[in-house]
């Protein structure tokens, strides 16, 4: 079972640092920093990428107010929605800040939402996060950029790991064969 302080922990082994994170409110610097960059960077990596585990459902009404101009209505992201990721039914649609600017009287679509419960990851998402997390301390902890390029390159390709390994769980194309006459029109 995945932890915020097991997550810390494996960052701060990938930049050498010997510190142990028993709880991100310990009175170390490893431990404050891991507090002062922990959400952000958990909130990049969930938006970063469509993860199964952080996919939900969302179906939002529409606010009283109604747009100046290019569309008939305006809906408020729910609070927990960090990215609108795939829309049904509706062809249109901005996103402006925490809102959505859409035709229709309902919008409807799946989103990556913000998941604070670390028991909750996908253990390829908690190698993601322990990845960039570890980039980003790369520098307050070890003084080194170099360190931090490395690292935020070994994400970038573990992300492509992660993406793959995606695809292979999504609903699958079948192709069925078609008969000659099928196949002209």
């Amino acid at each position: 079972m995945t932890s915020v302080a097991a997550v810390c922990n494996r960052a701060l082994s990938k930049i050498g640092d010997e510190a142990v994170v028993l709880s991100l409110d310990d009175e170390t610097k490893a431990a404050r920093y891991c507090k002062a960059l922990y959400a952000d960077t958990r909130d990049f990596v969930l938006r970063s990428y469509p993860w199964r585990f952080a996919l939900k459902r969302y179906v939002l009404a529409p606010l009283k107010d109604r747009p100046p101009f290019g569309y008939s209505r305006q809906f408020a992201l729910p609070s927990d929605c960090l990215r609108v990721w795939k829309v049904a039914g509706c062809d249109r649609y901005q996103v402006e800040g925490r809102r959505v600017l859409a035709d229709g009287d309902v919008f409807s679509f799946t989103g990556i939402s913000r998941i604070e419960d670390a028991t909750q990851f996908d253990p390829m998402f908690v190698e993601a996060l322990a990845l960039r997390l570890a980039a980003e301390l790369a520098v307050p902890l070890a003084a080194s950029v170099a360190l931090k390029e490395n690292l935020v390159k070994e994400y970038q390709q573990f992300v492509q790991q992660a993406k793959t390994a995606s695809a292979m769980e999504g609903a699958q194309d079948v192709c069925s064969p078609l008969g000659w006459l099928e196949a002209r029109n």
